[in-house]
């Protein structure tokens, strides 16, 4: 009986060490290209349980690129902050005046999916499926933009390279974007159609 018990007690802790490892948070780096004015990029992330989480572009490159903008939405896709710079005072190392930050202390569980876009190509409503401000307007690029806030930040703004970081997440990831959806279908079915003429 005495052996059960030790057993137990080392399954037990296993158990919870197993647990506590499975729920550490981490932090993730995501870098890519804007092309036009219009452009969204997504991400989504879960929390296990709540806690700090730091959110932060370093985008803006003293004006080489565009002004970034980023939105919180929740598991079910309702917005539940837009925020624009401030990236600095998140990370002073990486981010400058014009880049977004913000440090959510705590943030609650569960899953959430956050955007990136040109200031200012604001989410419509509430709710992430009322698209954003620029969806009905014709693809500006990015090199050809004058972007709202680019005389008052004396510089151009034409570069499209983006940077986001997220502190205190346990899981991360960049949202495909639907015709690379439909691409990457279109490829495997084309992979299975070659593979029954071989047969």
């Amino acid at each position: 009986m005495k052996n059960i018990h030790a057993f137990a007690r080392l399954s037990l802790a296993t158990l919870a060490l197993g647990t506590s490892l499975a729920a550490q948070s981490a932090d993730f780096d995501f870098a890519g290209q804007l092309v036009h004015h219009k452009d969204v990029v997504q991400f989504d992330f879960s929390l296990a349980t709540a806690g700090t989480v730091s959110i932060w572009t370093d985008s803006w490159q003293s004006g080489l690129n565009f002004d970034p903008q980023l939105a919180l939405f929740d598991g079910s896709h309702a917005l539940q902050t837009v925020f624009a710079d401030g990236g600095d005072s998140v990370s002073p190392a990486t981010a400058g005046y014009f880049d977004d930050g913000q440090t959510f202390a705590p943030l609650a569980a569960g899953h959430y999916r956050l955007t990136l876009s040109a200031y200012s190509n604001d989410p419509v409503g509430p709710n992430l499926a009322q698209g954003f401000s620029h969806d009905g307007a014709a693809p500006i690029a990015l090199a050809d933009w004058n972007q709202p806030g680019y005389d008052i930040n004396a510089n151009d703004q034409k570069g499209g390279v983006w940077r986001v970081h997220l502190s205190g997440v346990e899981q991360a990831a960049v949202v495909p974007e639907p015709a690379s959806v439909l691409m990457m279908l279109a490829g495997l079915l084309g992979v299975v159609a070659v593979a029954r003429r071989r047969k």
